[in-house]
């Protein structure tokens, strides 16, 4: 059986520190968004000082997480109020790279999305002519359906300067 680590109710000043610490972060993110929303800050600004928090905190998160990993080995979780977190083990996948056959296939598989995707690229640069119902005639003259591209979700990316 599993054993399940709870959090006292009595927390030690460093816990009970680090608990301050982080209603305080909250507060300071609530102002940020409100300074934002009543337009005394830009919200560019705003984004570029909060990804670089969240840089900072995912880069302190993967710090801890080795070590709370290893805490967690043989416990069923640790809770903390309505909180818990719990260690799950990776998902297994399958290594097929000594096996010849798949990996000719897969290669088959690559070249086929290559030549579809070459296409596609074609009718933006003009140099696929694109037929009826969305297709195209590949080098071997056979009529075939052109993919479409999907967009992922537009998002903000933070680098150094």
């Amino acid at each position: 059986m599993t054993e399940k680590i709870e959090l006292a109710s009595e927390v030690n000043s460093k816990e009970k520190e680090l608990i301050i610490r982080k209603r305080t972060a909250k507060m300071f993110l609530d102002d940020v968004v409100r300074q934002v929303t009543q337009g005394n800050l830009p919200a560019p600004f705003a984004v570029l000082q909060i990804k670089q928090l969240q840089k900072l905190f995912t880069q302190t998160l993967s710090e801890l997480e080795e070590m709370a990993l290893d805490d967690l080995v043989g416990t069923d979780h640790y809770i903390w109020g309505d909180y818990k977190i719990t260690r799950r083990e990776g998902s297994k996948t399958v290594d097929y790279s000594d096996c010849e056959e798949v990996m000719t296939m897969q290669e088959h598989l690559n070249n086929i999305k290559e030549k579809y995707k070459k296409a596609l690229q074609g009718v933006e640069s003009g140099a696929t002519v694109t037929l009826e119902g969305h297709k195209f005639v590949d080098d071997n003259g056979e009529e075939l359906p052109l993919p479409k591209w999907k967009h992922n979700k537009t998002s903000i990316v933070l680098t150094k300067a």
